[in-house]
């Protein structure tokens, strides 16, 4: 009996640690998958000021960050204003009047509005905040403000900063899960700088309190805790604006793959057509700065391209030196905002994605959502508005200046990767906004007008992922 006893025992034993192990480990792995507070940059470094202004309606409540939170540790209530500088190597806070109310708030001091509790707002250079300003002497002895919040909170002044609030709200849901999820990218980035992320493009647009509305503040409370898992992990992800009609494979635009930011064709993305100008005396400066001594620029030319049609080399030939920019460096050294995107040509016009050669071979119509492959026999609407029978290889397709048939196995001798700019300048012309890899937002958006949910759109622009 005994030792069935202490077998019937162990038995119970271990269900019990089981049990214990299912319900306590993956509580632990959720909670420390999303931090429940974050740190905002919104000024440091050298740019940080020497002393600022906080203002709060309901006074102030003077406390220090810890694991846990915000530690309440002197209550100011009578104070509307406050102006914190530094004193002998610390942050001191004095009335309006100049009457001291503390000669140092501690490393980890954070002033919040007295009811906060209740969603009270702190003023920082005419902007509103949730949460509390923490306030930092950092290495070039000027002031870093820091907002400390809630990192759902967060999302609510990141959303229309990145995707307008006016876009259809499953755009927005997709727009809060995405950027949640790059809080797992981005998170501790600034950790030098005594904050987890900043408030600028470098992480996400952040606009605190004024940047909210009512669509923006939905999108992340029905997404509330929603990330993108790959693998069994949540997954990195980025976003641009615009594809181009082809998202780029992380690999080929910085230089780590991973499997759910693959590339692929973009059919949702409208047509954004751009282009720039740069004069070669402009270009030497821009690689100069970069750190390449070329000298007098004498040609510009692509170099190749990648498995999306965008270019992956520019080769840039100076008097003294030639210079290969591969991947993003083409567009970090030459300035994002005038080579919007890696699907360009050079010259006065973009003709695709392999200019002119993209039309040398069987060709395919497309509604936007479903592609089918041409046949042997179309019909063409003629201007009268008859349809006329003809046949697909004896069609012709031109863009303006030179005519091919659709369906040939003829190779131009003038593609525009030939092309070669001489003289004093380049003109660059292409499609699409940004780095290209993941969720295209003008595809976001073009989808939810078209009826997609927002996990569909997840789902399309990541590959084989989860959303929870």
């Amino acid at each position: 009996m005994k030792g069935k006893r202490f077998q019937w025992i162990t038995i119970l034993l271990t269900v019990c640690i089981m049990l214990l192990w299912t319900f306590i480990v993956p509580l632990e792995a959720e909670a420390s998958s999303f931090p429940e507070f974050i740190k905002i940059g919104l000024k440091y470094g050298s740019t940080g000021p020497s002393d600022c202004t906080l203002s709060s309606k309901s006074g102030f409540v003077l406390g220090t960050i810890t694991e846990e939170g915000f530690k309440e540790t002197l209550p100011l209530p009578a104070y509307s204003t406050v102006v914190a500088s530094i004193e002998n190597g610390h942050v001191a806070l004095h009335d309006q009047q100049g009457v001291l109310l503390s000669a140092n708030i501690g490393v980890n001091g954070c002033l919040a509005a007295a009811d906060y509790k209740e969603n009270g707002l702190i003023t920082y250079e005419n902007a509103d905040y949730r949460g509390g300003m923490l306030l930092l002497v950092n290495s070039s002895n000027k002031l870093s403000i820091i907002n400390y919040l809630k990192t759902e909170e967060y999302l609510y002044g990141v959303i229309h900063r990145e995707m307008s609030q006016s876009f259809p709200i499953e755009a927005l849901k997709a727009q809060a899960v995405a950027a949640r999820s790059f809080v797992m990218e981005s998170y501790g980035r600034h950790t030098a700088d005594g904050f987890d992320v900043c408030s600028s493009t470098h992480c996400q647009v952040y606009g605190g309190y004024n940047a909210e509305y009512p669509s923006t503040c939905q999108a992340v409370n029905e997404t509330k805790g929603l990330l993108v898992w790959s693998k069994g992990e949540p997954a990195p992800v980025f976003y641009h604006k615009n594809s181009g009609g082809h998202t780029q494979s992380i690999g080929e635009v910085w230089s780590f793959p991973m499997n759910h930011l693959t590339g692929k064709v973009d059919p949702y993305s409208p047509n954004y057509p751009w282009s720039a100008t740069i004069y070669f005396n402009t270009l030497e400066q821009k690689l100069t700065r970069a750190g390449y001594l070329t000298g007098s620029i004498q040609s510009v030319k692509i170099g190749g391209r990648n498995s999306a049609g965008a270019v992956s080399k520019l080769i840039i030939e100076g008097n003294k030196d030639t210079v290969n920019l591969e991947k993003e460096k083409i567009r970090s050294v030459l300035g994002t905002s005038l080579v919007r995107s890696r699907h360009f040509n050079i010259g006065t016009e973009y003709l695709g994605r392999d200019g002119m050669s993209s039309l040398i071979a069987d060709f395919q119509l497309s509604n936007g959502r479903l592609k089918k492959d041409v046949g042997e026999k179309v019909y063409v609407l003629s201007a009268g508005d008859k349809l006329k029978e003809v046949n697909s290889a004896e069609l012709h397709i031109t863009n303006g200046n030179k005519t091919i048939k659709a369906k040939t196995t003829e190779t131009p001798s003038d593609t525009p990767d030939s092309v070669v700019a001489t003289g004093d300048k380049v003109i660059f012309t292409g499609v699409g906004s940004g780095h290209g890899v993941g969720m295209s937002q003008d595809g976001a958006i073009e989808m939810a007008k078209q009826g997609f949910t927002f996990d569909q759109i997840l789902h399309f622009y990541y590959t084989d992922i989860e959303v929870r």
